[in-house]
């Protein structure tokens, strides 16, 4: 009984520590206002994580994310505005 709990406990602990922590705008970037860019990660966590995990913004290059917000504008039921805000958040780095 203890090894089934400690196993469950190991198992949590890994599931737990794979998070992805994408990270949280603390000033204005070149193309993008910190209310923008506040703006795109609140759109991008909400929107995005209610049909797939979230992506940290490196992952991808800004062209990547484009075609990638491209394709999932419609599931996503966001319009232009949000997805461009989206955007500046992801390619801000």
């Amino acid at each position: 009984m203890l090894f089934k709990r400690i196993t469950i406990s190991l198992l949590l602990l890994a599931f737990i520590s794979c998070g992805t922590e994408i990270y949280i705008p603390k000033q204005a970037s070149n193309n993008a206002s910190l209310a923008q860019l506040t703006e795109g990660r609140k759109l991008y966590v909400t929107r995005c994580s209610s049909c797939h995990q979230l992506y940290k913004p490196q992952q991808f290059t800004p062209v990547i994310w484009n075609k990638n917000l491209n394709d999932m504008q419609l599931r996503a039921k966001i319009n232009d505005e949000q997805k461009q805000l989206i955007l500046l958040y992801l390619t801000a780095l």
